[in-house]
């Protein structure tokens, strides 16, 4: 199945629709929330906690944001635009509003609490650091090639989005090692999050504006002709 082809988004809308079905009716798949919940307490502790608790925090959004301020703000100084910076604002903003709505959807307390529990408290579903992990590293990835034209040809568009989808799964999966979240949670999200990401890929709002880069050279390239005029 190809990225970004009809059957491909179609396949991912179905896994969240029924991944929701399933917890809320409390499903199969929410069963095994709980096997993963106790096999993690019993097993992942000390320095293996530690360990993998490095990759959940991949999708620390306050992390990531202090790598996005200041590429940003090289990448605006570099092209003297503004765009870069307002972008990243957008989509940061944007997702956040995302998650809340979604989390609201469906209050549900977090495996820490020992319970799971629906619609009381809580905003565990879906996983919000794995949406992270799949937007906000792609952000990053296209402020470096922005502001660090040379890292371009290691760093083309493919490339960057396989980087972005490859940290969204290893932060899911982290997180489910390490119960911070449901199984479920991040199930959800590894669906979103591509989906998320196709979107951004189709936008291209890091894209520089071609026509208007034209019409700002176009004066320097009458003053070129118009000089190699007079020296003829």
């Amino acid at each position: 199945m190809k990225w970004g082809s009809k059957s491909w988004c179609a396949s991912l809308a179905a896994v969240m629709v029924l991944v929701t079905a399933d917890v809320l009716l409390d499903g199969p798949l929410r069963h095994l929330d709980h096997v993963v919940h106790e096999w993690s307490d019993a097993h992942i502790q000390g320095r293996r906690l530690a360990a993998v608790d490095v990759f959940a925090a991949l999708g620390q959004r306050g992390h990531l944001a202090r790598i996005i301020v200041p590429l940003s703000i090289i990448a605006a100084i570099r092209t003297r635009s503004v765009r870069y910076p307002l972008a990243s604002v957008l989509i940061v903003g944007v997702l956040s509003l995302l998650q809340v709505l979604l989390k609201a959807a469906i209050p549900r307390t977090f495996p820490i609490s020992g319970t799971d529990v629906l619609f009381v408290r809580g905003d565990a579903y879906p996983s919000g650091h794995t949406l992270n992990g799949f937007v906000l590293v792609w952000i990053i990835l296209q402020l470096t090639v922005v502001a660090f034209p040379a890292s371009s040809r290691a760093l083309h568009p493919r490339r960057r989005r396989d980087i972005a989808a490859v940290t969204g799964t290893v932060t899911a999966m982290a997180l489910t090692v390490v119960d911070k979240h449901w199984l479920t949670d991040c199930l959800f999200s590894l669906a979103l999050g591509p989906l998320l990401l196709q979107g951004l890929l189709i936008l291209d709002p890091f894209a520089a504006r071609r026509g208007r880069e034209r019409s700002d050279n176009l004066p320097a390239d009458r003053t070129r002709r118009a000089w190699r005029g007079l020296a003829r």
